[in-house]
C-alpha cells in the first residue's frame, strides 16, 4: 500500500463512520474518501480521481475494530 493510502485508511475512527449520514463523504487527504451509500448501510473507501471503490468498511462498536476489505 502507498503511504497516501496508509495514511488516509488510518484517519478513519468508529465515530467518523457512525456520524456518516447517507449519501455523505468525507475527503481523507487528497486521493481517497470515504463514502456512505445514499440507499444502502454501506460505506467503502474510494480512490478520488476515478471514483474506484478499493475498499469496503466494516466495524464493531463493541471492539472498536475496523476492517478494510479490499475489493
Amino acid at each position: 500500500m502507498g503511504t497516501l493510502l496508509e495514511n488516509a485508511l488510518d484517519q478513519v475512527t468508529i465515530e467518523m463512520l457512525e456520524s456518516l449520514e447517507y449519501g455523505e463523504e468525507i475527503e481523507l487527504n487528497e486521493e481517497y474518501t470515504l463514502y456512505h451509500y445514499i440507499e444502502d448501510d454501506l460505506i467503502s473507501v474510494f480512490r478520488t480521481e476515478d471514483w474506484e471503490e478499493l475498499f469496503a468498511v466494516m466495524y464493531d462498536k463493541k471492539t472498536k475494530e475496523i476492517v478494510f476489505e479490499q475489493l
